[in-house]
């Protein structure tokens, strides 16, 4: 009856060892994707400041947020565009930085967009 009962826990202790490391594995994949969206978010919105509050011209910047998040937009010269008519075309790239578990981690976003020539908004 005792070994019974102890061959019984050590099979309930390895069940109970294994689900906690699905959770715990679980719990860790929950946290890196909470980081992947605010990335993911913060590039969309950083994307459409641009030709607003962030001007829609030839360089980069670069800013940083709350949470260990920093961005940088860099916008070059859409070398397809006409040269006579009266828009250019920027490409943009976003990208955004971050650490999770120590480990550099990046998302990036690019578009096409198009501003009066002679003209930086």
């Amino acid at each position: 009856m005792v070994v019974e009962v102890v061959v019984a826990l050590a099979i309930l202790s390895l069940g109970f060892g294994y689900a906690m490391r699905s959770l715990r594995g679980a719990l860790e994949r929950i946290g890196s994707n909470r980081h992947v969206a605010e990335a993911m978010s913060l590039a969309q919105s950083t994307l459409d400041r641009v030709g607003g509050d962030i001007a829609l011209r030839n360089g980069d910047v670069q800013g940083s947020v709350e949470g260990g998040y920093a961005w940088r937009v860099e916008a070059l010269p859409y070398t397809a565009t006409p040269t006579g008519g009266p828009l250019v075309g920027y490409v943009v790239n976003v990208t955004v930085n971050w650490r999770e578990r120590g480990n550099p981690r990046q998302i990036s976003l690019t578009t096409l967009r198009l501003a009066l020539r002679g003209q930086s908004s």
